[in-house]
Formats: structure tokens, C-alpha cells, sequence
């Protein structure tokens, strides 16, 4: 446990800085990241002062007196102008920079640009946001201390904590434990904070340490960063814990810091203070600062004042992370934060710009913190933080957001042009909570998304209003006006939530579930999480961590419904993450026999396979995994009918009828109430369809069929034509409302489309108002059935017609006389032949089964009917 000593106490609330003040140029010019490697864009900033016009400036680098490149629009109050990292030696260069207004000079100097060679598992600090990259992806470490990792690692992984950090020994003896977290880390994905602060300066809190000189202790410090440097757990060295606090010797810190550096250029290192108006001391010891205020059972101010210090003294220079606290009941804290405490201090911490969270501390069970809530708290936090990342660690400028009242802490992040909005009640009651954000581009949605309540509220000229409840948050996404829909995405596509882009729980996508690969071999630390730092469109991609081979989850997305004699295109984007040998995934759809595996790159690709449905099904589940140790990511997940047929109605009761194909090499035809063959029409152009009839459209490649589909288009006379519903359908299956049955959009059979009117216990009886009198030849109405879920065809269709729409004459019945057969859903349309009877009313009356009979499921309860469209043809 850390103590803060007694004696100390005083001093926590404001500690005068006696570090001299460094001087500064007006503008501020700096490399953006603290070092490139060769495939990265080289970047130099230069921040402009709110007060003057950044647009107005422009930033000229040179080398050597060659122009190396200049900045063209401003970002906000920034520029950017680029480095060619090929005209640069590699190591450190000194650039030289002119910052001009309207071509006259404003401000010049020399700026540190580092390039260093390629290294896989290199984390650097993006000095413009404060964000770290790690494995080339903005990571945002949330994590905790623990004194020994034991399986947390693998528990706490499944609720999107990303990093630990140790208190440890380093010494040889225990070099196998820590070898053995480290390698297991790392199959997790879990990051590390490597703790070595047992090795710098002394013991912790008068503690006398380890019993060796300083050379001994650096001689271990070495061993340990040779051993753990290219290790892809490793996150950043943890060299001191509140050294401020502890009176050591910035110069005790210096020299390591500069011992790691020389052996590890390629990690950060991280100092935690518990006094941040000392920081000056000690800049020149870490590149990651932590802050550790403790204030419960006090007020949570000081976090939000802690962090925002250390960020204005460490601004385009450092890192600042917080170590929020999870613990109490111990020496001079009587109790731990509550959960909303907890949560109060984390958003605290995000909204002055914290770019890391690691608790202090967590042990297993409920030893720290002891509340089940409090660590509940901390998990949901994991996630959400997860979900926000990239705008956490954007660089585009956003709009400053008001509160009314100043106990609501605020701040906005932009990010692809969407807007983030964070609101935190720093007090212990619930309240109305208006915002206003200073929007002068607009261009945003009229409405924000609470990303993590499953629900909107108006967003009108930058303002909201809602509520807040005691200690807590509100989190608002407005998206984009601009968004277009993608032109990556199929039409026909039959997978829910293709993209991943609908989230409605954070981290989780809906649309799927999950299963073991092979249930024996499962690993507990096996994840599966919506990314929204990674995607080949929109905003999500799903990512899949398997630790080790055969013990990853298998993603089954909801069951789709394929038709006999179609065929269908399975596709997705994917790529993995880089590793010595990289991963295959898997997409299987056991109902039509398939199962397809592909080995995945680092780059995005589209993998895809057709097949040819041999039977229909309403349960086609498509499964995706990832069977060899890695992690992945997916996105847009489709399952097309290849070739698509489409059809709109027109007014004049036709049709037109487009046909797609996603393959650019096969030749695309066509035919009417037929299958097409080699000799078939090609497709160029809409097809006009007169008539009720069935489109068959098929690609062939040197002649030969390799895929095909079909579509019924409901041409008829009867299309938009009023109905009156003479039985009420049931409130569970409403569809569109009586203009479902002419609305000339045909149900399939899954009974859940949306597309079917249910009536449960009663005979149906509709009438079609054809609008004029005229002479009627047949009548068709139509039925799914589906007895697996209780839905029945009826035993008989009765069709009347009337000129009045008052007195009805029988036209015809066509009974069931093979019932309703069990096994995959169906479609069945009763034809009735009127004999050219003139009508301009038309009545059909449905007998329904009633009770279900023996040798069924739900015997003796009672069945559905569902019924969709009716067709007329004179």
C-alpha cells in the first residue's frame, strides 16, 4: 500500500513550484511523436495562441538549408507540416523552422526530429494529444496495480482492461514468474507497466529496500530491460512511485531514466507523483507522469485539479496518466469510494485529459477494492473508455462546450466529424443538466446518441438538455450530418449489423453470439469487443483475440434465411495483427454444408466465397472465428443473394427490376418464368415486368453457371388498393397495418421479417376495395407456414365479391387438404379462379386451425395464422 505520511498532509492542497519557469516561445513548434520509424509519415506542429488567426500562418521546415516541406490548412489552432523521412538521416536531426504570416516572418528556430529503425512491438507518445501508440493503433491504457498478476490478467481482460502494473520484485530468483505474466500477457493482449521502482532510489516510505548499492541495483535494472524489451507485453517502465512525496533525488531518477533510454529507445517511462507542483523537479526523469490524489472520503476536486496541472506544465511534451483511487478503509482513509465516486473521479480525469487509468489497487476477489459495486464500476468504465479511445486521442479540434451550472465539468472530442460530448456532476445530487456546445461549422445530426444509455435526446444548435444523476456522467455521440451510406456494403445483404456499427451495450455489437471453438480447449481470455480505433469503413470493427490455438470464441450471428436454388456470397474485410506467424479465421455455414479458412495480413483484405443453396432454411447461421493464437479484426460481414434481384412498383401496376453482382468478372443474364441458360439474355439495363412472374438472373463464366437466384414480383391488380381488416390482427406481429396484404412487398419465410400479419385463434377476413368495377379472373392470397412455431396454414380460403361492398356473393374455396407440413418454414398461396365475375369488392375469409393437434409442438395450444399479400389479376 502506498502511504502518504502524516506530516505530509498539509502540503497536498497547493505546493508552490520552486523550479524556475522555462521560457517559451509564443509559438510552440515540436516533432509530433518522440521518435518514427520508417513507415510512418513524418510530422513537425506548430501550436498557434488562441488570440491569433492560425490561418493567417504558415510553418517552412528545412534541413540543411533544403526545404523540407511546409503546412497548408490550419487544424484548428494548429499546423502540420510534413517530413519526407527518406531525405533524413536516420538518429536524431536538428530542423530548422520558419513560421511565416501573410510571407513574412513570424517566428524561427530548431526543432528534434528522431527517426529510428523498425521495431514491431515499439510504443511512442503522440506529443500533440498526449496519447500513446502502441502496435500502430492509438491505445488508451486502463488498467490497475496488483502485487502479483496470478490470473487477473486473464479475468479482467474479458472487461476491456488493457494494462496492469506491478509491484514486484526484480530479481533474479522470481525472473520465471514475471517471464510467465509477461508471455501470457501478451497472448491476452494485456499490456504492462513494468514496475522496476524496486531498483531506484531507496526502500518506500522509510521501508530500507533492497540491501545493495545503487551500481547493484542499476546492474539488475539492466538485466531486466534486456531481458523485457522486445517483449510485445511491454507497455512503458515503471521506475518510481512518488518520489516527490519521498524526498529521492531527481538525479537518482535521471540516471536510470537515461540507463533505460540508452538500452530501450523504443518505451516510455513512467514516474507516478503525489505532489504535481513539484513536477518541474522532475521533468527530465519519465515521459508518462502519473498523478495519485486520494481524496475520498473527502470531495474528488482535487483529481480534476491534479490532472489539469500536470497537463498544463507537460503540454506537447508528456504523457499524463491518473491513478484514480479504488481503495480505503485503511490507515487515514475510514472507506473506500463509492462506485459513483469511483466513476466521478475516472471522467474527472478524462475530461482534463488524462491518457491513462490505472487503478490503485486490485487484488483478487473483493480484497481491493472490497465493494463488488466499486469494482463493477471500474470494469463499465473499462469498456466505455475503450469505445470512446479514438476520440480521446483525437487531434481535431472540437468545440468548447457551458454548463450553466459549474459543478458540471465538461469537454468535447472530435473524431471522422463526429462529436464526443462528456458531462461529469462533480456534486451528490441528481439535476437538470444543460449544455451548449459552440458549434460554427453545424453540419451535425439533430439528434445525440447517450452512447452508453440506449437512448437520444434532442441536439438543437449545439445545445442539450437532460439529467444527471448524483456523482455521475452523461456521454453524448452527435454524428456527422455528412455520413454517407457505404458504398461497400451490398444491397440484398441478409447479416444484421454487417458493419458492427450498431452498439447498444459499449464494446458490444448486436447482431450475434458467442461460443467456444472447441469447448475443451476454451481459454478464459478469450475476447471478442467492438474496436472503434480500427475499421475498413464507419466507425466499429469487431476484433477477436484468441490466446491460445483452438481456445478463441466463435461469433454466430442470427439466423438468416437462404432459398433453395440460390446461390450467395459470403464476404468480410479482415487483417491481423503482425506476429512471427500469423493467424487463419474461419466462416462456416453448417446448414449449407460450408466451411471456408483463410490466412490473414496485416493489411485489410476482402476474403469471400459463393455457394449454391441445395435446400431452404430460416436457421442459416454464419459463424466466423479465429482458430490459431492472434488477434483480428472484422468488418463488413455480408451474406448476399449473388446475383441481387431487386424490383420497385410503379403506379401503373408494373414493376421495374434491377440486377446486381458483386463479382466483376462473370457474365451477368437473365430470364422470365424461366432459368436461364448460356444462350440467355445478358443484363445492361432495368427490366419492365407487366405481370406476376418470376425473374431468374445468373452468372456464368466461359459459359458455364456458377451461381444464380431468383424473385417472385407480385405484379397485379390489386397493388396499393385499400384493405379493410375485418379481424384484428395481433399486436405482436403488425407489419405494415392492413395495406400489408397490396403493399406488394412479398413475406419470407422467417415469421420475424416484419412483413407477415399474425392472427392468433380467429378466422381471418379482409376486403380489397379494387376501386372500379371490373372483371375479376383469379385471386391468390398467401400464407407462411410454419408449424416448428406454432403457425398453421388455414384449412380453407373462401373468396366473395361485391359490386356495393354490401351484398357478397361466393366466388370460390380452396381447402387444405395436406395440412401443414413439419421441417423448414414455407410459403403457400390459395388460388382461387373467380370465373371473371365483375366485382369492385373482393372478401376473402380464412378458416384457421384453431387448436394444435397431436404430433406438433405446442399440442393443445392455439395456432397462428400468418397471412401477407393478396393478388388479383382481371
Amino acid at each position: 500500500m502506498k502511504r502518504i505520511m502524516l506530516w505530509l498532509l498539509p502540503l497536498l492542497g497547493a505546493l508552490p513550484s520552486h523550479a524556475q519557469e522555462r521560457s517559451n516561445h509564443l509559438f510552440k513548434v515540436f516533432s509530433r511523436y518522440d521518435y518514427y520509424q520508417p513507415s510512418q509519415a513524418g510530422i513537425v506542429v506548430c501550436v498557434i495562441p488562441d488570440s491569433l488567426p492560425a490561418a493567417d500562418y504558415q510553418l517552412v521546415l528545412f534541413h540543411k538549408a533544403k526545404e523540407l516541406g511546409r503546412s497548408t490548412a490550419a487544424s484548428g489552432h494548429w499546423l502540420a507540416a510534413p517530413v519526407a523521412l527518406q531525405q533524413l538521416p536516420a538518429g536524431e536531426s536538428s530542423l530548422q523552422y520558419r513560421l511565416l504570416r501573410g510571407g513574412e516572418l513570424a517566428d524561427s528556430g530548431s526543432v528534434n526530429f528522431k527517426q529510428s529503425p523498425a521495431k514491431r512491438n515499439a510504443v511512442q507518445i503522440d506529443r500533440l494529444t498526449g496519447g500513446l501508440i502502441a502496435d500502430g493503433l492509438p491505445f488508451f491504457p486502463f488498467g490497475f496495480y496488483c502485487v502479483g498478476v496470478g490470473d487477473l490478467a486473464e479475468k479482467e481482460v474479458a472487461h476491456s482492461f488493457n494494462m496492469i502494473g506491478t509491484y514486484q520484485s526484480n530479481l533474479v530468483a522470481t525472473f520465471g514468474e514475471r517471464k510467465a505474466y509477461m508471455d501470457r500477457c501478451a497472448q491476452l493482449g494485456v499490456k504492462v507497466n513494468y514496475g522496476v521502482n524496486s531498483l531506484v532510489g531507496g526502500g518506500h516510505n522509510g521501508a530500507k529496500g533492497l540491501d545493495m548499492t545503487e551500481d547493484e541495483k542499476l546492474a539488475i535494472l539492466k538485466s531486466e530491460v534486456l531481458a523485457f524489451r522486445d517483449h510485445p507485453a511491454l507497455l512503458a517502465w515503471y521506475i518510481n512511485d512518488e518520489p516527490d512525496g519521498q524526498g529521492r533525488p531527481p538525479a537518482v531518477l535521471e540516471k536510470a531514466y537515461q540507463l533505460i533510454k540508452e538500452l530501450d529507445p523504443y518505451h516510455p517511462i513512467s514516474v507516478v507523483f503525489m505532489m504535481p507542483q513539484k513536477i518541474d523537479d522532475f521533468r527530465n526523469t519519465m515521459d508518462i507522469a502519473m498523478t495519485d490524489p486520494y481524496p475520498i472520503p473527502g470531495k474528488a476536486d482535487k483529481v480534476a485539479e491534479d490532472v489539469q496541472y500536470l497537463n498544463d506544465k507537460l503540454q506537447y511534451e508528456k504523457s499524463v496518466w491518473l491513478v484514480p483511487q479504488a481503495f480505503g478503509g485503511q490507515e487515514m482513509w475510514s472507506r473506500e469510494p463509492t462506485a459513483n465516486e469511483i466513476r466521478l473521479m475516472t471522467y474527472m480525469g478524462l475530461v482534463r485529459g488524462a491518457k491513462g487509468i490505472q487503478y490503485y489497487v486490485h487484488a483478487p476477489g473483493n480484497l481491493n477494492p472490497q465493494s463488488v459495486s466499486a469494482w463493477s464500476a471500474c470494469s463499465d468504465m473499462a469498456v466505455e473508455t475503450a469505445q470512446m479511445t479514438p476520440f480521446l486521442l483525437s487531434a481535431d479540434p472540437a468545440p468548447t462546450v457551458y454548463s450553466d451550472d459549474r459543478t458540471i465539468l465538461t469537454r468535447a472530442f472530435r473524431y471522422k466529424g463526429n462529436l464526443l460530448i462528456l458531462a461529469v456532476n462533480n456534486e451528490n445530487k441528481p439535476k437538470t443538466l444543460s449544455l451548449h456546445a459552440d458549434i460554427k461549422d453545424g453540419g451535425f445530426s439533430a439528434e445525440a446518441e447517450l452512447w452508453f444509455e440506449n437512448r437520444t435526446v434532442p441536439f438543437t444548435e449545439g445545445h442539450i438538455s437532460d439529467i444527471i444523476d448524483a456523482y455521475s456522467t452523461r456521454v453524448y455521440l452527435v454524428r456527422t450530418s455528412a455520413e454517407k451510406p457505404s458504398p461497400l456494403l451490398y444491397p440484398g445483404n441478409l447479416t444484421l449489423n454487417p458493419g458492427f456499427e450498431k452498439v447498444v451495450s459499449p464494446g458490444l455489437s448486436i447482431g450475434s453470439n458467442v461460443k467456444s471453438t472447441v469447448r475443451e480447449k476454451a481459454d478464459p481470455g478469450a475476447t471478442f469487443f467492438a474496436d472503434s480505433r480500427l475499421s475498413k469503413e464507419g466507425m466499429f470493427s469487431l476484433r477477436l483475440t484468441t490466446p491460445t490455438d483452438s481456445g478463441g470464441n466463435k461469433i454466430r450471428l442470427v439466423p438468416m434465411v437462404i432459398n433453395a436454388g440460390n446461390s450467395y456470397t459470403v464476404s468480410v474485410w479482415a487483417r491481423a495483427k503482425e506476429q512471427d506467424r500469423m493467424p487463419s479465421f474461419r466462416m462456416g455455414l453448417e446448414v449449407a454444408e460450408q466451411e471456408h479458412v483463410f490466412k490473414l495480413t496485416n493489411d485489410w483484405q476482402k476474403y469471400s466465397f459463393t455457394f449454391r443453396a441445395a435446400s431452404s432454411s430460416t436457421n442459416a447461421i454464419l459463424t466466423l472465428e479465429v482458430p490459431d493464437q492472434g488477434m483480428a479484426w472484422f468488418d463488413l460481414l455480408q451474406v448476399c443473394p449473388d446475383p441481387v434481384i431487386r424490383y420497385e412498383i410503379n403506379a401503373d401496376h408494373t414493376a421495374t427490376v434491377n440486377i446486381s453482382s458483386s463479382s466483376n468478372d462473370a457474365v451477368l443474364k437473365y430470364a422470365i418464368d424461366r432459368q436461364p441458360d448460356a444462350g440467355a439474355a445478358e443484363y445492361h439495363s432495368p427490366i419492365k415486368i407487366n405481370t406476376a412472374s418470376i425473374v431468374y438472373a445468373a452468372l456464368f463464366d466461359k459459359g458455364k453457371l456458377i451461381a444464380g437466384s431468383q424473385a417472385f414480383i407480385p405484379v397485379n391488380k390489386a397493388l396499393g388498393k385499400p384493405v379493410t381488416l375485418e379481424t384484428p390482427f395481433h399486436a405482436s406481429y403488425p407489419a405494415a397495418g392492413a395495406i400489408t396484404l397490396t403493399d406488394g412487398i412479398m413475406g419470407t419465410t422467417a415469421f420475424k421479417d416484419g412483413r407477415w400479419l399474425g392472427f392468433l385463434g380467429h378466422d381471418v377476413s379482409a376486403v380489397v376495395d379494387m376501386q372500379t368495377v371490373s372483371s375479376i379472373g383469379d385471386v391468390s392470397v398467401n400464407f407462411l407456414a410454419d408449424p416448428n412455431s406454432g403457425i398453421f396454414l388455414p384449412t380453407e380460403v373462401s373468396v366473395y365479391t361485391s359490386v356495393d361492398g354490401k351484398q357478397y356473393e361466393l366466388a370460390g374455396t380452396e381447402r387444405n387438404t395436406k395440412g401443414s407440413v413439419r421441417g423448414e418454414p414455407y410459403l403457400q398461396s390459395f388460388r382461387i379462379n373467380v370465373k371473371k365475375k365483375k366485382a369492385r369488392y373482393i372478401r376473402f375469409v380464412a378458416k384457421t386451425m384453431g387448436t394444435i393437434p397431436d404430433g406438433y409442438l405446442f399440442k393443445g395450444s392455439t395456432s397462428w395464422l400468418f397471412v401477407d399479400e393478396v393478388l388479383v389479376q382481371l
